[in-house]
């Protein structure tokens, strides 16, 4: 007589935390696979994960203004500081010896514009990719440096403000610190965020592309602020940043708590899209103010003190 088949829900507290550590390995190795986190099969197993976990998930995608004001999460805008603007094309266009030179990235997004199409996610990442390289060439020290990871996994985090669970894949994680640490990440960056005391050793940002046809912030902002807020809270950091970008225009955002965890009191300060160009003819018109915001994003990312803005309440 064939043994009597069990439940997921049959199982003790030891074989499920099992079962779900093996799922969770499987899941890691579809994102360095990179399988889309949309595909049919990879939804199948995060629903079977979620069951284990007994909590609904949400993934970035779904994450909208309502969610985060359920979490008592406000969204709030920041302005230019007197001199921001100027002290930010400032800085965008300081270069180091060796690095990329402001004409040498101008040229490059020039190539992007001229050669790539832009309609999709992937076009649009080349042009970002033209800016954040730039970036990383121009943080390069003889201690210090950078890293972009891509298709960086934010670990699906249950939030005690509300029932679900979140949890994702952000386009970019920008981190930059100890250069040996810097070389464990490009090496792998699943082995380095392993040990979660690495980020002790970091400055991190995240970054969200979206197509300049699906760009709104409105829709695109809460969900990067998401991973954000899952990072700040995991990290017990009171400041994270972030940005979201189609490349052509660019939304920077501050997460700030005035105390770890989540409820009232939870801000995301968000700038208004900044433009690459103004058109056909001046398409990098903003390149040296972007240059300079990213710079300053990367070094600073859990300052919460602003050096071009202010927060406004």
């Amino acid at each position: 007589m064939a043994p009597k088949k069990r439940k997921l829900s049959d199982l003790s507290t030891e074989q499920t935390s099992r079962v779900k550590g093996i799922l969770l390995s499987c899941r890691e190795i579809c994102d360095q696979l990179g399988i889309d986190e949309d595909d049919e099969d990879l939804r199948d197993l995060n629903r079977i994960i979620d069951k284990l976990t007994d909590a609904k998930h949400t993934p970035f995608s779904d994450v909208s203004l309502l969610t985060l004001g359920k979490m008592g999460v406000t969204i709030q805008p920041m302005e230019w500081r007197s001199d921001g603007v100027t002290q930010a094309k400032a800085y965008g266009t300081a270069t180091l010896p060796g690095a990329l030179t402001i004409e040498d990235t101008r040229k490059n997004i020039h190539d992007v514009l001229k050669y790539v199409s832009l309609e999709s996610e992937a076009g649009c990442r080349i042009l970002i990719n033209t800016l954040l390289i730039h970036v990383a060439s121009n943080l390069e020290t003889d201690s210090s440096g950078v890293v972009i990871a891509p298709e960086f996994r934010v670990d699906d985090t249950l939030l005690g403000c509300t029932e679900n669970s979140f949890g994702g894949v952000v386009d970019y994680m920008l981190v930059y610190g100890d250069k040996a640490v810097r070389d464990r990440i490009i090496k792998s960056k699943a082995f380095a965020f392993s040990n979660p005391e690495i980020y002790k050793l970091l400055q991190c940002n995240i970054y969200e592309a979206k197509p300049e046809d699906l760009f709104s912030p409105i829709a695109c902002l809460p969900q990067a602020a998401m991973a954000a807020i899952i990072k700040a809270q995991r990290l017990q950091m009171k400041t994270f940043r972030g940005c979201v970008t189609s490349g052509k225009r660019w939304v920077f955002f501050v997460y700030n708590a005035e105390n770890f965890g989540h409820g009232q009191g939870k801000t995301v300060y968000w700038l208004d899209a900044i433009p690459l160009g103004d058109g056909f003819y001046n398409p990098t018109v903003n390149l040296e103010l972007i240059l300079g915001i990213l710079r300053d994003w990367v070094e600073h990312g859990h300052d919460d003190s602003l050096r071009f803005f202010e927060y406004i309440n």
